[in-house]
């Protein structure tokens, strides 16, 4: 079997979210957005929960798991985070760190690392007053989403 990799955001893209014509001023909602926006890596700031699920897939065998947890994002492209995962029914407890960039159209990437030493990459759309997420894992074999909100604690 596959090393065993974890999860901590996915997402499902949604039509429509992105790229849409603001017809009311004849200017795009991108270019809007290009000139308005708050999508700067300070918009994520605070501590999120999230939950999500989904497949580990080698040829035929899809491998599957559940995973919630926590990030706190420090506003300054960092964040931290834990986990509990269950893949297959087996157990594991993990703590990360990572990196995220955001583009003015409020979608952008992000890298993590956990202590077992593994390395994960995401596709990630913000809402325009970040507080929600949404994720898609980027990395082969990996099909997964997930959906983050802000929570104070």
């Amino acid at each position: 079997m596959k090393r065993l990799q974890w999860y901590v955001m996915g997402s499902v893209l949604t039509a429509g979210l992105l790229g849409l014509a603001h017809e009311a001023s004849g200017e795009t909602l991108e270019a809007e957005h290009s000139a308005n926006s708050q999508c700067r890596p300070r918009i994520l700031k605070g501590h999120y929960v999230y939950a999500t699920d989904g497949y580990i897939v080698s040829g035929s065998e899809r491998v599957p798991f559940a995973q919630a947890g926590h990030d706190f994002f420090q506003g300054d492209g960092t964040f931290t985070g834990s986990a509990t995962i269950s893949t297959n029914g087996e157990i594991t407890r993990v703590v990360y760190t990572g990196t995220y960039t955001l583009k003015p159209d409020c979608s952008g990437t992000a890298t993590l690392t956990d202590n077992l030493g593994v390395t994960s990459h995401f596709d990630m759309f913000v809402s325009k007053n970040g507080t929600e997420v949404t994720y898609v894992q980027t990395d082969a074999g990996y099909v997964s989403s997930a959906f983050e909100r802000r929570r104070d604690y």
